[in-house]
């Protein structure tokens, strides 16, 4: 099966799901921010990943997983830790001090952009190599289901993040979400490295628990403001 469309279905499933769950007023001022603060994360977690390992004169996978177990661990969680804090610490600047229903629009923003920035890459690898972008039927259904959850990650901890500031714990808050996401994106970059299947399956079920009970904790709280703040005020 042709993968690129799967993807951009769980990503639009996710943004359906958030409707669904009262947020029927799109707020694409805090949508954008959300796309903004994707790209911000991407400039600055990238080379604060990538220079210490070229540092080592590790240039691909191959030169990691050649230094023994331990060490793909390490460089793992390593990789986990930097997009944790340089994600959810730039979220957490963009949403101190706002209203939940900023949360939640700037976590589907920076979630659907990562969206189609992956199945972007994708494509133009797909088109630079002559690779065709062809998998398997549960493939294409596993990466359907892994970027519903993804999304609905981003909107459940930026969503968080706004609340827990808000009552006064902000950076306790904030250390909590880094920890999850570390944890989450350490396996997947063990997957990225290694290919263990079960790594990777176990990732998608990590992250897919952390964004259901952060939904289930946080969308109470928000819903009731987003009714109010489409309410016209006359």
């Amino acid at each position: 099966m042709y993968l690129l469309p799967f993807p951009i279905i769980g990503g639009l499933l996710a943004w359906a799901t958030v409707y669904l769950l009262g947020f029927r007023k799109q707020r694409w001022g805090e949508f954008l921010l959300g796309l903004a603060a994707f790209f911000i994360a991407l400039i600055v977690q990238n080379p604060l990943q990538q220079l210490p390992l070229l540092g080592m004169g590790i240039r691909e996978n191959a030169d990691v997983i050649a230094r023994g177990t331990a060490f793909t661990i390490g460089v793992s969680i390593w990789l986990g830790l930097v997009a944790g804090i340089v994600q959810e610490g730039v979220k957490y600047l963009l949403v101190k001090g706002k209203s939940l229903g900023t949360g939640v629009f700037l976590g589907l923003g920076f979630g659907i952009t990562e969206v189609f920035v992956i199945a972007g890459t994708a494509l133009a690898t797909s088109v630079a190599t002559g690779k065709p972008l062809d998998v398997s039927a549960s493939n294409a259904l596993l990466s359907l289901v892994e970027r519903y959850f993804a999304v609905l990650f981003h909107v459940g901890t930026a969503t968080y993040l706004a609340y827990a500031y808000r009552e006064g714990y902000g950076k306790t808050g904030l250390l909590a979400i880094i920890g999850l996401h570390t944890a989450v994106d350490s396996m997947a970059a063990y997957y990225q490295l290694t290919k263990s299947e079960p790594v990777l399956y176990a990732a998608e079920i990590v992250a897919a628990v952390i964004a259901v009970g952060l939904l289930y904790y946080t969308v109470p709280k928000a819903r009731p403001e987003a009714v109010e703040e489409e309410k016209v005020l006359w």
